[in-house]
């Protein structure tokens, strides 16, 4: 006779119905992140802490998949982000002098902002499936070799390209 013991928190995630599972954590994490903003004042330095940590937040969940969940060795992540960062940046610096002149200003920032995320999340999805394409069949060391090579080319291509500004950035 075996006897299965799960954690309290195993027992409550399996408590949630099976479509809540996937949304729940920003059902939680909404609430809990205004609290922050209304509690923090809008203080300039937690707006930047935070800023950092869900930036690191969204790169472990990435390696996490990753590396975790497939168990596949590759760390090319910081190139693929400084292509969706980068891209972002410049198509948000591009539409800064556009508006929509049908909804408030500071919505249509909002609006131009999103765009703007989409856009790089595209363009990073689209050079993670060219690196993707010639690297299929590899595992282990030498995965990590082409996604190394390909962050290493990225850090290059930006330091060297004078409009993303060189080594001083955007």
């Amino acid at each position: 006779m075996s006897v299965v013991t799960t954690s309290p928190v195993a027992r409550l995630v399996q408590s949630v119905p099976a479509p809540l599972r996937g949304v729940l954590p920003f059902l939680i994490a909404i609430p809990v992140l205004a609290l922050a903003q209304v509690a923090s004042k809008g203080s300039a330095f937690f707006v930047i802490l935070s800023l950092t940590v869900g930036v690191n937040v969204i790169l472990a969940v990435s390696l996490n998949i990753v590396n975790g969940m497939t168990g596949q060795f590759s760390i090319g992540h910081a190139g693929f982000m400084a292509v969706g960062a980068y891209t972002a940046g410049l198509t948000s610096k591009t539409l800064a002098q556009y508006g929509l002149s049908f909804l408030p200003g500071v919505v249509s920032d909002q609006v131009m902002f999103a765009v703007s995320l989409a856009v790089g999340g595209v363009v990073a999805a689209l050079f993670g499936f060219l690196v993707g394409l010639p690297s299929l069949r590899l595992k282990g060391d030498y995965l990590a070799i082409v996604t190394l090579g390909f962050g290493e080319i990225i850090r290059v291509a930006v330091q060297n390209t004078e409009v993303l500004g060189r080594a001083l950035g955007l």
